[in-house]
């Protein structure tokens, strides 16, 4: 009895520990060129209250969560901006990306609205911007080890490919004839998630479009061969340039 107790604990530890779900707040990656044009109140009010805004959501977000950590798989973001009002209310909650099922935009929402009556007050209005993380199961590299290991890659030809959800992960390869920017854009919108590998599967930083999302890419490489990872969640055109 005492062995299949110890069992179980070790198989709950496991499941908790292959769940994320946390609140990503990076200002440089977030605001961009828009924060230089904040107010000094509304620049001070972010990096003063940062951190507090993401503790006291991702606490509401634990509680939120309980039930996705059942779940085999999950995999989703979404990126969220409000205004954050002196008398604590907000306006509309605008996603600057969503995720590619509606249930964890309205998830983010619900959070966010739980949560508002614990922030800190700012002196005058201020726009928030925050990442919501739903990981559950297989991580990145896992996906990547498992796609990377199949016997035949493909080349990605400059342009549109459609890409099959049946399919799930492909990986393509492709070779820069010079050092200059790659370029990879999703259609439909969030259809598909899309990584950068070097030719040794080393993940590329893809810019500020694979923060939100994964689903673009704009970065500039060296000439050498690369690797595109195309994780489709519906059947997908990803269209791709290089140099």
């Amino acid at each position: 009895m005492n062995t299949i107790k110890a069992l179980i604990i070790v198989m709950l530890s496991w499941v908790i520990a292959s769940a994320n779900m946390e609140v990503k707040m990076n200002i440089k990656a977030l605001y961009k060129d828009k924060f230089e044009t904040l107010s000094e109140k509304q620049q001070n009010y972010i990096y003063d209250n940062m951190n507090k805004i993401k503790e006291i959501t991702e606490a509401v977000l634990k509680q939120e969560t309980k039930n996705l950590q059942k779940e085999k798989f999950i995999d989703e973001k979404n990126v969220i901006e409000f205004i954050l009002n002196s008398d604590g209310s907000i306006g509309e909650i605008n996603y600057i990306a969503r995720s590619s099922e509606r249930k964890f935009d309205n998830l983010s929402k619900r959070i966010i609205e739980t949560s508002l009556k614990n922030y800190p007050m700012p002196k005058e209005a201020t726009p928030i911007r925050m990442i919501f993380v739903y990981s559950v199961g297989k991580k990145f590299s896992e996906s990547r080890e498992r796609a990377d290991s199949r016997p035949y890659i493909q080349i990605i030809q400059r342009g549109t490919s459609r890409f099959e959800h049946s399919m799930k992960e492909q990986v393509r390869e492709f070779e820069t004839l010079k050092d200059g920017f790659v370029n990879v854009n999703v259609n439909p919108q969030s259809c598909a998630e899309v990584s950068l590998l070097t030719d040794n599967n080393q993940k590329v930083n893809g810019g500020l479009g694979q923060i939100f999302m994964h689903y673009s890419i704009n970065t500039e490489v060296p000439k050498g061969k690369y690797k595109l990872l195309v994780q489709t969640k519906v059947t997908c055109n990803v269209n791709i340039q290089y140099p």
